[in-house]
């Protein structure tokens, strides 16, 4: 019989033997994982083994071959990320790495996560660069959130200990994210907008979902409203069709769904193009909202710099070119 064999990493390391399994074995229809062990159609070590063996890094695990035969809708979803590959590549978008994280230049375009079309994600394309890594149990996820048109900075895990401590900084609000947008209207002073957001909930599973700007204490059928603090900072001015537009640098010290989207417009200054919040239509493109730079505490246990500049997409420089007429083609941030 023949076996195709994978080494453990270090990422599987004291995990049951079958949980490393199922992760390994997810893409395979069929295989029931008690009875493939107990068959010795799996094998540790050149062993028959337990499912509750706690893996070591550098154990070799061996899989029947015949085990390893793809469904075709797992087939598909390969030929399809094999296909997106052709148009996006992770090693150009990758603007910092190191064993912990990942800093990648998401585009336009493109969800991070899997969703009811059947376009592919970038979560979808990382996992599959991972099967080419040292792990068999663990895959790269995404440690925050990027709407499907924003651009920018976006950070994936590499390691469990990576996620912990990121989403551990996240979480006491020690990571700092800045945002550059193109809105409508004249924004002549800088402004810091304190509100509370709540999901508009949809029977449609499907569907976008929105996000609607309320007052601090106000609830709704799923409770309290969530506290969103955007801070908004002009930079440049100019005109689109006759239209006042403005380049704002946002900051957010909270991480709401739509935050800057539905705070901006809320107060009077929605993302050009995005008509889910009221802005104009722009054609060929949804709105500009790129995530510029992102921010580390000094000394932090994931050895990042203190900051990681992402450079604006070639669309977005194209607009500023045209539309704002005191750009200078240089940004201070």
């Amino acid at each position: 019989m023949e076996f195709d064999e994978f080494t453990a990493g270090e990422n599987d390391s004291g995990r049951r033997l079958d949980r490393v399994l199922k992760i390994m074995l997810k893409d395979f229809e069929g295989v029931n994982i008690f009875s493939a062990l107990r068959k010795k159609l799996i094998l540790v070590n050149g062993r028959k083994t337990e499912a509750s063996y706690k893996v070591n890094c550098g154990d070799k695990i061996k899989i029947a071959s015949f085990l390893l035969e793809k469904s075709p809708e797992s087939k598909a979803l390969d030929d399809k990320q094999q296909e997106f590959g052709t148009k996006f590549s992770l090693d150009e978008a990758t603007v910092f790495k190191n064993g912990s994280v990942m800093v990648i230049n998401k585009p336009y375009g493109i969800n991070v996560q899997p969703s009811f079309s059947s376009e592919t994600s970038l979560s979808e394309i990382v996992a599959r660069e991972c099967k080419k890594g040292p792990s068999l149990s663990f895959t790269p996820s995404p440690l925050h959130r990027l709407d499907r048109f924003t651009t920018g900075a976006l950070v994936f895990s590499l390691s469990i200990e990576g996620a912990r401590i990121f989403s551990q900084m996240m979480q006491e609000g020690l990571v700092r994210k800045t945002y550059l947008g193109i809105v409508q209207g004249l924004m002549d002073r800088e402004f810091e907008w304190t509100d509370g957001i709540v999901e508009e909930k949809s029977s449609d599973t499907a569907s976008f979902h929105k996000v609607r700007v309320v007052g601090l204490d106000e609830t709704d059928s799923s409770g309290a409203s969530a506290k969103a603090v955007t801070k908004a900072f002009p930079l440049a001015v100019g005109s689109w069709n006759g239209k006042e537009v403005t380049l704002v640098k946002f900051e957010i010290p909270t991480g709401r769904k739509h935050q800057i989207r539905a705070q901006s417009a809320f107060h009077g200054f929605p993302l050009l193009g995005d008509r889910a919040y009221g802005g104009t239509r722009i054609s060929g493109h949804e709105f500009y909202l790129h995530a510029v730079q992102i921010e580390f505490p000094s000394g932090n246990n994931l050895l990042l710099p203190p900051k990681i500049y992402v450079p604006l997409p070639p669309e977005f420089l194209n607009f500023l070119n045209s539309a704002l007429i005191n750009w200078k083609g240089q940004l201070i941030i």
